[in-house]
């Protein structure tokens, strides 16, 4: 039996969207702790006194995000999401593709990675951690004009879905 592909998102669905664009805003703009901290710890020292509030906000920001992946692909799976549209050039649903994979890769890598080098003392997994950080920073910026170009050029509703939740 065949399940119908909605044709918007679920409250719970637009929630988790935003929650981790609102997470991942905060580990950028917060990150500067936790890079305080990492460098102590590297270096041998003890965590400083004005970092270890933010190590941990940043970490426990990144469990939140993963913790919110896993839930939004679970909800992708068994609910569904709704189709690309058809009206938009070839390369650019290709890009829309490619940039959906990446995001998920990198929202559900960057946690795990970021908690191998903070919790596990794997130090090569904080440069590939900062490296995936600056990945997922440029992959976003490119989402959110793909949005805007969808939403103001191409004229589909993929940002109102993304606005307006479908029951």
């Amino acid at each position: 039996m065949s399940r119908a592909q909605p044709s918007g998102y679920s409250l719970a669905q637009i929630v988790l969207h935003w929650a981790v664009v609102v997470l991942i805003i905060f580990q950028f703009l917060a990150h500067d702790a936790m890079e305080k901290a990492w460098d102590a710890v590297r270096d041998g020292q003890a965590v400083p006194a004005d970092a270890a509030l933010g190590a941990n906000l940043h970490a426990a920001a990144g469990f939140a995000v993963l913790a919110l992946a896993l839930i939004r692909l679970f909800l992708r799976f068994t609910r569904g999401a709704p189709a690309a549209p058809t009206t938009v050039p070839a390369p650019i649903a290709m890009i829309s593709n490619v940039t959906h994979v990446l995001l998920y890769v990198l929202i559900l890598g960057l946690p795990i990675g970021g908690a191998a080098a903070w919790l596990g003392g794997v130090g090569v997994a904080a440069p590939v951690h900062g490296l995936g950080a600056e990945v997922l920073f440029w992959v976003a910026i490119l989402h959110a004009l793909g949005a805007l170009y969808e939403h103001f050029i191409a004229k589909t509703d993929v940002l109102r879905r993304m606005l307006k939740p479908q029951a």
